[in-house]
């Protein structure tokens, strides 16, 4: 399912794919990664007129990999606990020196 509406997100967040060819389906876990790691609030305003609340809730969590700020902010906006998040396995053996 293919929908014009991807291309007005921020063109930054796509600079390495033709957004015309993203598929709101197909590419909702590259869709919702790229915005609320780099996009602006109007990209998250349009990504909830894309998706229904349900539909970004259980697509985040299945996302492998996001910051430390982004992964603690998704988890407060949606009152998920940060375990439940595929992303926390990562995040904790991560080296950090």
């Amino acid at each position: 399912m293919k929908n014009k509406e991807i291309t007005k997100l921020s063109p930054y967040l796509f600079w390495d794919i033709d957004t015309n060819k993203l598929d709101l389906i197909g590419d909702k876990h590259l869709i919702l990664e790229r915005v609320f790691t780099r996009g602006i609030e109007k990209d998250e305003i349009l990504l909830f007129s894309l998706y229904d609340v349900k539909t970004i809730k259980n697509t985040v969590v299945e996302i492998k990999h996001f910051d430390k700020k982004t992964l603690n902010y998704l988890s407060i906006i949606f009152k998920i606990p940060r375990s439940k998040f595929k992303c926390y396995k990562n995040i904790q053996f991560q080296n950090h020196y």
